[in-house]
């Protein structure tokens, strides 16, 4: 059953999501189609159709079965991750940070030797 409240959670900020996607496209839609405004309702018409589809895109995932049994089975497979401390991490991300930095040198020098070949060849 925790599986299920995070997957209902995770599926809450999906739609949250899809509702600011759809919420900017119907707003660029609305205003290429030069449509009109409705000044005297407090939402837009562009904003109540995205609420609705990205409702219904999340209640759609959520009661169809095979989706909720995959959500949860990824849940259920999350749980199982070891996940790196903080001072892995760090240390990784330094490793990674010196490497990259020896192959932009390397490659740096590669180029500055080949520009220099070029260039002595093709000068007439």
């Amino acid at each position: 059953m925790q599986t299920q409240k995070i997957v209902n959670l995770a599926l809450l900020v999906a739609s949250g999501i899809l509702f600011m996607l759809f919420s900017r496209v119907f707003d660029f839609v609305w205003e290429v189609g030069r449509l009109g405004r409705f000044e005297e309702w407090p939402v837009g018409p562009q904003d109540l159709a995205a609420f609705v589809l990205a409702v219904g895109a999340g209640f759609g995932v959520r009661t169809w079965g095979r989706a909720n049994q995959f959500f949860n089975e990824v849940v259920v497979e999350l749980s199982k991750v070891t996940w790196p401390l903080g001072k892995e991490t760090v240390a990784s991300s330094g490793v990674v940070a010196v490497l990259v930095s020896v192959a932009a040198l390397i490659l740096a020098v590669i180029d500055l030797i080949w520009a220099k070949m070029a260039l002595g060849v093709f000068k007439f």
